[in-house]
Parts: C-alpha cells; structure tokens; sequence
C-alpha cells in the first residue's frame, strides 16, 4: 500500500493540451481522434488557458497561437510560416502541409519507371524550396520550373512538356487555385504528358496520382510529437508526415496507360520498394 501510495506521488501530473482552429467538422474530428490516441502522460483541455501545450491547425490558428508564448505544434501548416515562426525563436514546431519531394518523385518512379525526365513546378509559396529540387539525387532527373503566377504557370507548361516525361506539382495555395488545376490538367491531356500531386483534391479533379497527408495520417503525427515533447521537452525539427497517404485516379491512370491504376496496388508496390515504412 504504501509502495502504491508513494509511486502515484512520484508520478507526474499529465500535461495538458488545447487545439486551436477554425469551427469545422474536421476540427471536432482530429480533436476526438487526438483525445483517444494520447498516452496516459498527455490530455486534452477545452480551454486554452488551461493547457501546458497548444496544437494550431492551419495557418490562421497557427498565427494567433504564436501570440501565447506557450510551446506550439502546427498541424497542417505552411512551411514558410513555420520557418519565419523558427527564426522569430518561437517555441513552436510544424507539420507543413503537403508531402515530401522525395515521396512525390518516388511515387512517380513506381507508377512510370520509364520516366527520365521530372519536371517540378515551383512558385513564390511552394512547400519545396527551389534549392531542394537542384539539389535531388534520386532515380531521375527533375527540371525546375519556376512560374510567379497562373499566367506564366500554363506558358511554362506549353513550353516545356514536350521534353519531359511528368510534371509533379507541390501545395501552393496561391498558385494553384481552382483556375490553375482547370489550365494544368487541360494542357497534360493536350500534350499527353501525366501530372502528378499535389493532393487528393487535384487528384480527384484528374491528376493521375499523389502522396497525400489524411486527416488519419496527421493526427497519428501530432500524437507522436506531442509524445516525444512530453518525454524530452523537445519538439524536434519542422517536416512532413512521415506516412502519407497514397491515391490513384483510376480513369486518369488507365488513359496513360499506367501499370498501377489502383490505390491499393500503388501503395502495395510502394511499401515493396521499401519506401514507405
């Protein structure tokens, strides 16, 4: 008795945790997801003034967040402003919205291991920094396209995909808007060249296929930082999910006649090659 009394003094107290976003019902489900999937030494609070940690979804969340001075996880949050937050000295780390580049040309190897030639759009708020794309070693060879808008973004595509194989692009809220994902996928069709990304939206509107960062996928991240920052009071480096979702457009796959025209199959292939863990 004694030895139990003395064990559950000795114990600390769970530290608590608020999530901050906008009202959605995607907010109510990762809150719900989060609470069942914490361990024992982390709970979540309704209040924010209440908890030891914040958890920010989105950009705007993101943002009001920094203001409380208390350590910070950003779900889904752009890169750019995650970084800007860093070098501001923010105690605060993020999981950037999109996928990795590397999870994207690896996708893009599976479905099309014929492909030589990738090129990679970037714009001013694109996840991958023009750096990372001259910098990749990979199976193939990636042509940076760089665009400032959606005008440039379809001269540079007529320009260029007759001598590529693939056209891959990132999360960039800015550049590809609806009217940007229309010109896209009419000039791959036209030119009978395949795009690949950014997202299960893009895909769903007639990109063949992407990696994608699921609602199940991000809450699985956040509770493993938000373990790791209870067990060492570290948050560790800003990055992507580190397992993310796979989707296939299986009429888009079909005709460009791609080997993998199933989800199921691509993720099956992908985790055979021992790029997805």
């Amino acid at each position: 008795m004694l030895l139990a009394t003395a064990g559950g003094a000795l114990s600390a107290p769970a530290q608590t945790v608020h999530v901050l976003a906008e009202p959605s019902p995607f907010k109510d489900v990762f809150v719900l997801s989060l609470a069942q999937d914490l361990p024992a030494n982390l709970r979540v609070v309704d209040e924010p003034d209440a908890a030891d940690l914040l958890v920010a979804l989105g950009d705007a969340a993101f943002t009001r967040a920094l203001g409380q001075e208390k350590p910070l996880l950003g779900v889904h949050v752009s890169r750019a402003l995650s970084e800007k937050a860093a070098r501001l000295g923010c105690q605060c780390a993020a999981i950037w919205a999109g996928v990795s580049l590397a999870n994207q040309v690896q996708l893009v190897h599976t479905i099309m291991p014929l492909a030589r030639r990738i090129g990679v759009v970037q714009g001013p708020d694109s996840v991958w920094p023009a750096e990372a794309v001259r910098g990749f070693r990979g199976p193939v060879k990636l042509e940076l396209l760089s665009v400032k808008d959606t005008r440039e973004l379809g001269n540079t595509l007529r320009e260029n995909l007759n001598h590529l194989d693939a056209i891959v692009l990132p999360v960039d809220d800015a550049l590809l808007g609806p009217d940007a994902a229309k010109l896209v996928l009419l000039t791959s069709y036209r030119q009978r060249r395949p795009v690949f990304g950014p997202d299960l939206t893009f895909v769903n509107a007639g990109s063949v296929a992407s990696y994608y960062a699921s609602g199940s996928d991000l809450v699985s991240e956040a509770v493993q930082r938000l373990r790791v920052y209870a067990d060492t009071g570290e948050w560790g480096a800003s990055a992507f999910v580190s397992r993310p979702s796979v989707v296939v457009n299986e009429h888009v796959a079909s005709s460009f006649d791609m080997h993998y025209r199933e989800s199921g199959a691509l993720e099956d292939a992908l985790k055979n090659a021992g790029e997805v863990p």
